[in-house]
């Protein structure tokens, strides 16, 4: 055994291991927010999803037993039963891809394609539901993640996670799909700045990945705007005047990659985590109140 500890194959082996650790760290270093304060996140109920939707990217609330979800690599809907824990049916609606998000306008469901395709479902509680996909003119741009419904201007709003390829920019933009003409425009209806008041506590390597939108949605009573972080957990919340409101950092061992974000119409709020090394789940959260008005 002495021997082996002064052959070639020990160091080759010690090197490599040694080149993965620093590896580690330094992706650590690069991704990971560092904070001394995080904030407190009730977590009232939580579901465990099936292997099906391990990958579960996208969710909303159809009533308080139903929520629609989808999976980012096949073009299903899925019925998941609060109360039965269990799927109650699926339907396709489109062909295999990188689907992110699902936004509900009466039973009409809107699936958003990373590429910034969306995929109208017609009434979702029928046998046969028909699908028309809508091309947008982003679809080499970005790489879209966020999407939901937003009554009051009948519009959508979608978000994206990354450029591509990445350019030098100081913000993330959000986007509107008007219902009406069907239509994506190209000037953002938001920029998340980086620079933001919001973000002057994080210490981050990298402050072009201070803020990554996985998901967007829109409180039922209040109209504020909920932006979701799934790279590095949080929640960044504007008012319905797109004023910053609260930053909220997440536990990464409860919220392991938030990817889906619903509110039912009293305003419960329910988060989707992918899985990995533990299933996926659906939590119902409720939020303390720490906006800038509290401060």
């Amino acid at each position: 055994m002495n021997r082996y500890f002064k052959s070639p194959p020990f160091f080759i082996t010690l090197g490599i291991l040694i080149f993965v650790s620093a590896m580690y760290f330094a992706f650590k270093a690069k991704y990971e927010i560092n904070f001394e304060n995080p904030t407190d996140v009730n977590v009232i109920n939580r579901w465990e999803m099936p292997e099906l939707l391990i990958e579960v990217s996208g969710i909303a609330y159809i009533d308080k037993n139903h929520l629609a979800c989808i999976q980012d690599e096949d073009g299903y809907i899925f019925i998941y039963n609060l109360t039965s824990k269990k799927i109650e049916r699926k339907f396709k609606f489109g062909p295999a891809g990188d689907y992110e998000g699902i936004t509900l306008v009466g039973n009409t469901a809107y699936v958003l394609r990373s590429d910034a395709r969306i995929f109208e479902v017609s009434d979702i509680t029928s046998e046969n539901p028909t699908t028309i996909d809508h091309e947008t003119p982003l679809n080499d741009e970005y790489d879209f993640e966020g999407i939901c419904y937003d009554k009051k201007n009948n519009r959508l709003l979608l978000a994206f996670k990354e450029e591509n390829p990445e350019k030098e920019k100081k913000y993330k933009s959000i986007f509107e799909f008007g219902l009406e003409d069907k239509r994506l425009k190209r000037e953002p209806v938001y920029k998340i700045q980086y620079n933001n008041k919001m973000f002057k506590e994080l210490q981050h390597f990298d402050t072009d990945k201070v803020f990554n939108p996985s998901e967007i949605g829109i409180h039922p009573k209040t109209g504020d705007i909920y932006i979701l972080d799934g790279v590095n957990p949080k929640m960044l919340i504007l008012d319905k005047n797109w004023k910053e409101k609260a930053l909220y950092v997440f536990d990464p061992g409860i919220f392991t990659q938030p990817e889906g974000l619903t509110f039912s119409k009293e305003g419960k709020m329910f988060i989707a985590n992918e899985g990995g090394w533990n299933p996926a789940n659906i939590l119902e959260v409720s939020l303390e109140d720490t906006s800038l008005e509290k401060k």
